[in-house]
Protein backbone atom coordinates (compact mmCIF):
# COMPACT_ATOMS: atom_id res chain seq x y z
CA UNK A 1 0.00 0.00 0.00
CA UNK A 2 1.53 3.11 -0.99
CA UNK A 3 1.42 6.12 1.46
CA UNK A 4 0.58 9.39 0.06
CA UNK A 5 2.76 11.64 -1.78
CA UNK A 6 3.20 15.12 -0.54
CA UNK A 7 0.80 16.65 -2.78
CA UNK A 8 -1.84 14.26 -1.26
CA UNK A 9 -3.78 15.99 1.59
CA UNK A 10 -7.14 15.02 3.16
CA UNK A 11 -8.68 17.90 0.69
CA UNK A 12 -6.95 16.82 -2.44
CA UNK A 13 -7.96 12.96 -1.67
CA UNK A 14 -11.70 14.27 -1.28
CA UNK A 15 -11.91 16.12 -3.93
CA UNK A 16 -10.62 13.36 -6.38
CA UNK A 17 -14.25 11.09 -5.76
CA UNK A 18 -16.17 11.49 -8.76
CA UNK A 19 -19.42 13.26 -8.62
CA UNK A 20 -22.67 12.05 -8.53
CA UNK A 21 -24.24 11.34 -11.55
CA UNK A 22 -27.81 12.32 -10.81
CA UNK A 23 -26.49 15.67 -9.86
CA UNK A 24 -25.36 18.25 -12.37
CA UNK A 25 -22.91 21.47 -10.33
CA UNK A 26 -24.14 24.69 -12.24
CA UNK A 27 -21.17 26.41 -10.84
CA UNK A 28 -17.77 25.14 -8.78
CA UNK A 29 -17.29 27.36 -5.74
CA UNK A 30 -13.80 28.77 -5.40
CA UNK A 31 -11.69 25.56 -3.67
CA UNK A 32 -10.46 27.11 -0.22
CA UNK A 33 -6.49 26.91 -0.29
CA UNK A 34 -5.11 23.00 1.24
CA UNK A 35 -2.23 25.20 1.48
CA UNK A 36 -1.61 27.34 5.34
CA UNK A 37 -1.36 30.51 5.88
CA UNK A 38 2.13 30.79 5.94
CA UNK A 39 2.39 29.48 2.50
CA UNK A 40 0.23 32.27 1.45
CA UNK A 41 1.84 34.82 3.29
CA UNK A 42 3.78 36.16 0.37
CA UNK A 43 0.00 37.66 -1.56
CA UNK A 44 -0.28 40.69 -2.39
CA UNK A 45 -1.72 42.93 0.51
CA UNK A 46 0.10 41.33 3.66
CA UNK A 47 1.39 43.36 5.66
CA UNK A 48 5.36 42.84 6.44
CA UNK A 49 6.52 42.14 9.90
CA UNK A 50 3.04 40.66 10.92
CA UNK A 51 3.01 37.43 12.78
CA UNK A 52 1.68 34.65 10.34
CA UNK A 53 -0.75 31.69 12.13
CA UNK A 54 0.37 28.65 10.95
CA UNK A 55 -2.80 26.17 10.91
CA UNK A 56 -1.54 23.20 9.26
CA UNK A 57 -1.59 19.93 11.52
CA UNK A 58 1.47 17.57 11.58
CA UNK A 59 0.87 15.03 9.12
CA UNK A 60 3.35 11.40 10.12
CA UNK A 61 3.38 10.13 6.73
CA UNK A 62 5.22 13.58 5.27
CA UNK A 63 8.50 15.70 5.98
CA UNK A 64 7.40 18.57 6.75
CA UNK A 65 8.70 21.86 5.04
CA UNK A 66 10.35 24.66 6.42
CA UNK A 67 8.65 26.85 7.57
CA UNK A 68 6.70 25.65 10.32
CA UNK A 69 5.93 25.49 13.81
CA UNK A 70 3.69 23.15 16.03
CA UNK A 71 3.49 22.61 19.85
CA UNK A 72 3.57 18.95 20.43
CA UNK A 73 3.25 18.69 24.40
CA UNK A 74 1.16 19.20 26.03
CA UNK A 75 -1.59 18.27 23.78
CA UNK A 76 -5.09 20.16 23.51
CA UNK A 77 -6.63 19.77 27.02
CA UNK A 78 -4.31 17.84 28.54
CA UNK A 79 -4.53 17.58 32.28
CA UNK A 80 -0.68 18.19 33.60
CA UNK A 81 0.24 16.40 36.91
CA UNK A 82 2.37 18.72 38.48
CA UNK A 83 3.53 22.13 38.60
CA UNK A 84 6.42 22.00 36.16
CA UNK A 85 6.02 20.76 32.60
CA UNK A 86 8.48 20.83 30.01
CA UNK A 87 6.71 21.90 26.44
CA UNK A 88 8.39 20.16 23.39
CA UNK A 89 7.99 21.74 20.01
CA UNK A 90 8.56 21.30 16.60
CA UNK A 91 10.02 24.13 14.33
CA UNK A 92 11.84 23.77 11.29
CA UNK A 93 13.36 26.88 9.09
CA UNK A 94 13.66 28.88 12.60
CA UNK A 95 16.24 31.15 13.93
CA UNK A 96 14.54 31.76 17.15
CA UNK A 97 11.38 30.22 18.99
CA UNK A 98 9.77 31.92 21.71
CA UNK A 99 6.48 30.50 24.06
CA UNK A 100 3.83 32.72 25.88
CA UNK A 101 1.75 31.46 28.69
CA UNK A 102 -1.56 33.31 29.43
CA UNK A 103 -0.95 35.88 27.04
CA UNK A 104 1.83 36.74 29.29
CA UNK A 105 5.61 37.95 27.91
CA UNK A 106 7.26 36.01 25.06
CA UNK A 107 10.00 33.62 26.84
CA UNK A 108 12.96 32.09 24.77
CA UNK A 109 13.00 28.19 24.19
CA UNK A 110 15.86 26.18 23.74
CA UNK A 111 16.74 24.01 20.99
CA UNK A 112 18.49 20.25 21.49
CA UNK A 113 17.73 16.92 20.16
CA UNK A 114 15.37 18.50 16.98
CA UNK A 115 13.07 20.03 18.92
CA UNK A 116 12.69 23.25 20.85
CA UNK A 117 11.97 23.43 24.39
CA UNK A 118 10.30 25.41 27.21
CA UNK A 119 10.94 24.75 31.13
CA UNK A 120 7.74 25.70 32.32
CA UNK A 121 7.47 25.59 36.40
CA UNK A 122 5.64 27.47 38.84
CA UNK A 123 2.39 26.23 37.31
CA UNK A 124 -0.85 27.86 39.28
CA UNK A 125 -4.08 25.98 39.43
CA UNK A 126 -6.58 25.97 36.91
CA UNK A 127 -6.52 26.33 32.80
CA UNK A 128 -3.97 27.86 30.76
CA UNK A 129 -3.36 29.08 27.26
CA UNK A 130 -0.32 28.40 25.47
CA UNK A 131 1.20 29.88 22.11
CA UNK A 132 4.49 29.40 20.19
CA UNK A 133 6.19 31.55 17.77
CA UNK A 134 9.20 31.60 15.53
CA UNK A 135 11.24 33.85 13.32
CA UNK A 136 12.50 32.76 10.35
CA UNK A 137 16.38 34.13 9.03
CA UNK A 138 14.59 36.58 6.91
CA UNK A 139 12.52 38.01 9.79
CA UNK A 140 9.15 36.37 9.10
CA UNK A 141 7.10 35.61 12.24
CA UNK A 142 4.75 32.57 12.32
CA UNK A 143 2.43 31.55 15.68
CA UNK A 144 0.58 29.01 16.49
CA UNK A 145 -2.78 28.87 17.12
CA UNK A 146 -3.66 28.62 21.13
CA UNK A 147 -3.51 25.67 22.48
CA UNK A 148 -5.32 24.98 26.12
CA UNK A 149 -4.37 22.87 28.65
CA UNK A 150 -5.17 22.66 32.57
CA UNK A 151 -3.39 21.79 35.84
CA UNK A 152 -5.39 20.47 39.03
CA UNK A 153 -3.86 19.38 41.72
Amino acid sequence: MALPTSSSTPDALASDAPASPSKTRKSKAPKKSAAPRAARASLPGRQAGAEILFEQAPNPYQTPQPPYIWIDHPEERERLLGPVYVVRLGAGGAEQVEFSIDGKSWQPCRLTSGYWWHDWSGIQPGKHTLVARMRTENGRWFRTPPRTCEYRP
